[in-house]
């Protein structure tokens, strides 16, 4: 039995004594977590220490915190568990991700911040700009776009950032750190009565972890298509992914087929393409 579900059974009447706490707290708090323990205590109305302390009992409650493979294996349980009221059906996805929104929040909370780099073929060819919108579908909790937008404004370019996702309790909170790091930031909303929003023009799309997650993905990559630029770039992973809830489209073909008929510039395979 796994560790996860051997805590489950002890947590049951008779099964034995549930002890929480018993994992370790993150060693080292990223930004994007200490902005969130900021950003929850203002939410809630409490000190920040009480926020950082709420933070890390939920992180302890499953051995290896928000981050390693139990975690994993309780958001699929929960996936399982209440697919009674909520599938991943194209009639019932955007409520299930309602549902499970604070679920993956904590997921998504627990990545790394990336850097970007001097010499990183995205920023070697966004330097020469003086302005970027940068627009992110399917955004999460928009760590490499965030990051990405410091990047550029600390070398003196003005940087828009275009968040596009469905409008769970992440977007308040991503809002709020656009204001916070002073970097312009509009949130618009994918939902059941509108999927496939209007955009504003881009000089770069992130699109990661993104296609296999929508059905028929061609409509939103022609979508993306239509409000980049000349020249600019589309950052995504078109590669096939494995099927599991909420990967309602693995086989990517059609979407890698479309990218090549409209002629865009394959910088890396299946990962980096120029319009």
């Amino acid at each position: 039995m796994s560790s996860l579900l051997q805590r489950i059974r002890d947590k049951l009447p008779g099964g034995g004594s549930y002890v929480s706490n018993q994992g370790a707290d993150p060693e080292t708090l990223s930004d994007t977590q200490q902005q969130f323990i900021r950003w929850n205590a203002q939410r809630l109305g409490i000190s920040p220490e009480e926020s950082k302390q709420r933070y890390f009992s939920s992180w302890r409650a499953v051995k290896g915190g928000h981050r390693r493979a139990d975690y994993r294996a309780f958001n699929e349980m929960s996936h399982d568990l209440y697919q009674v009221f909520f599938n991943d059906d194209k009639s019932e996805i955007y409520s299930a991700y309602a549902f499970h929104g604070p679920m993956h929040f904590l997921r998504m909370l627990s990545y790394s911040d990336p850097a970007w780099a001097e010499d990183d073929a995205v920023i070697r060819h966004l330097s020469s700009y003086t302005t970027v919108d940068i627009l992110d579908y399917g955004c999460g909790l928009a760590q490499h776009s965030r990051a990405l937008a410091d990047f550029l404004q600390d070398k003196g370019i003005r940087v828009k950032l275009i968040l596009v996702d469905i409008p769970t309790i992440r977007k308040e909170f991503l809002l709020w750190m656009g204001v916070e790091n002073k970097v312009k930031t509009v949130f618009i909303d994918s939902s059941e009565l509108s999927p496939v929003p209007d955009l504003p023009a881009a000089d770069i799309c992130i699109a990661t972890e993104f296609f296999e997650h929508v059905y028929d993905p061609l409509p939103y990559f022609r979508n993306i298509n239509k409000a980049l630029r000349e020249n600019a770039l589309l950052l995504t992973n078109i590669a096939d992914h494995k099927k599991e809830f909420m990967h309602v489209s693995p086989d990517l073909a059609a979407l890698r087929a479309e990218i090549k008929v409209l002629d865009y510039d394959e910088l890396v395979p299946d990962q980096l393409f120029r319009k």
